[in-house]
């Protein structure tokens, strides 16, 4: 099992829960967010990934799986990178993701799957 701290989106945590109006719940974007960061890890080439489903339901879905602490998200999505042989390839990705409080994230698992 992997952690993450949120301080690499430090930035993006802020606007997340400024959206949410100061609530506990990190919320649905913060989730794609963070799984968006798994998934670069587990590409050869993290610097050309694009997620063009971050704001398009054709691309990604999030999906609460509890609502409450700790608090759990599933997000499906795709993402564009090159591969070792420079080509860029589409990859189908579900991660699932955890947290307790909003600032430690846990990779519950990540699935990536290349076109």
């Amino acid at each position: 099992m992997r952690t993450r701290t949120a301080a690499t989106a430090a930035t993006l945590l802020t606007l997340a829960l400024t959206a949410c109006g100061g609530t506990d719940e990190p919320g649905d974007h913060m989730a794609a967010i963070m799984c968006e960061d798994f998934v670069k890890q587990k590409l050869t080439s993290p610097g050309t990934a694009e997620f063009p489903g971050v704001t398009s339901a054709d691309y990604a879905k999030t999906t609460t799986i509890s609502s409450k602490s700790p608090w759990k998200y599933k997000v499906t999505g795709v993402v564009d990178s090159q591969n070792a042989l420079g080509a860029t390839v589409r990859s189908d990705y579900v991660c699932t993701v955890s947290t307790k409080d909003n600032d430690t994230w846990t990779l519950g698992g990540l699935n990536l799957t290349p076109h």
